[in-house]
């Protein structure tokens, strides 16, 4: 029973750390992702492991590429892309991703992606700056050409059911749109979550219980319930017991008990 127990914990641990993580998924036109280079060891990513993690899987030529984008899409787990009801939800991510020269993905990273943090290790990187995109209202316009690659953080609306996320999909498909008709194919996309989804225990725990209103004017015996069955049982126990322990001493006081006892009389 104690095994089960912990094996039941264990379970329910783990169930509780999948849930609690995000997907990574990178791709390029080009060969700006090493497809050779192993994500890690771990099944599992930690959140401070997932930036170097990420940054392992960019090619050394990855500053060569005109546009570096890292679209955000908060609150995405792996297990959205197959479930049911949400197969158009992914159109877009799932064309270019598959059709790219290069492709790298990892299913599990707890907690979230620190985008700015990866950011700001490509711009170091590369010499760059940082731009933040509205991928609803970007066009070619505003990618201006220069020597160092345009490093834009993409931010996407949380979003929890499929049509939320069918619309920010179509929102990728506008923005790489856009980057390939100033670019063409010279461009690497890291798509993740920077966010990972809040768990039923979470939200159950984040509920406050309502208190009763109080309740003034009333008689002592309406407002309190001072005599339940459960003070009635335990005065009866109580009484049994005195009149038990009153016979008992009553009768170990009544028991007489000669003083000395009488020698016997010699015979003559």
């Amino acid at each position: 029973m104690k095994y089960t127990a912990v094996a039941l914990l264990s379970l329910a641990s783990a169930a509780m750390a999948f849930e609690s993580t995000v997907p990574c998924i990178m791709w390029s036109p080009k060969n700006y992702v090493d497809t050779n280079v192993k994500a890690s060891d771990q099944f599992v990513i930690s959140q401070t492991d997932a930036s170097s993690t990420i940054m392992s899987s960019l090619s050394s030529d990855i500053c060569s590429a005109k546009v570096i984008a890292l679209i955000n899409q908060p609150e995405l787990h792996s297990n959205d892309f197959t479930r049911s009801g949400f197969e158009d939800a992914f159109t877009q991510l799932k064309e270019h991703s598959t059709q790219a020269s290069s492709h790298s993905q990892i299913e599990y990273i707890t907690n979230g992606v620190d985008v700015n943090e990866i950011a700001k290790m490509i711009a170091s990187q590369c010499d760059s700056a940082i731009s933040i995109l509205d991928p609803s209202t970007v066009s070619a316009d505003d990618f201006a050409k220069q020597e160092a690659p345009i490093v834009a953080v993409v931010p996407l609306p949380a979003a929890n059911d499929a049509t939320k996320l069918k619309a920010n999909d179509a929102s990728l498909g506008q923005f790489i749109d856009a980057v390939e008709g100033k670019f063409q194919n010279d461009y690497a996309v890291i798509y993740t979550s920077s966010v990972a989804k809040t768990s039923c225990h979470e939200s159950t725990q984040s509920l406050h219980r309502r208190a009763p209103a109080p309740v003034n004017n009333l008689p002592i015996f309406a407002k309190y319930q001072l005599f339940t069955p459960g003070v009635f049982m335990v005065l009866g126990v109580v009484f049994l017991f005195m009149f038990i322990a009153g016979t008992g001493i009553t009768w170990l006081v009544g028991i007489q008990t000669p003083v000395r006892f009488e020698a016997k009389q010699k015979k003559n």
